[in-house]
């Protein structure tokens, strides 16, 4: 039998307060002239210690087939704070696309 153990140092994933809770997406998005998507992103840091925030975001078709996907990174999210970011996309779409957050990681410190 093989064990494996992963450890994220300064990962702060706790379940009484997870990262994911942290994010919305406040708009979704295709500019007319390049065709890439972007999501606005408000992070809200809910832990007690000021944090770094990554998020990746899906953007999806109507039927949900993933046709880009981006990131957004926030450093030094205070306690009890809020900020605004973009995800863009990387890849053009020529239809409405869907947001949806995938992954969050929050590092303390």
């Amino acid at each position: 039998m093989i064990v494996l153990v992963v450890v994220l140092a300064g990962s702060d994933g706790s379940p009484d307060n997870p990262p994911s809770a942290d994010v919305r997406v406040t708009s979704c998005t295709v500019d007319a002239a390049t065709r890439l998507p972007s999501a606005g992103l408000e992070i809200h840091n809910h832990s007690s210690k000021t944090s770094t925030y990554g998020v990746t975001v899906e953007f999806r078709a109507s039927n949900g087939t993933r046709l880009s996907e981006g990131a957004a990174l926030s450093l030094t999210v205070a306690p009890g704070q809020k900020v605004t970011t973009t995800a863009g996309g990387q890849d053009q779409v020529t239809r409405k696309v869907t947001c949806k957050v995938t992954k969050v990681n929050r590092i303390a410190g």
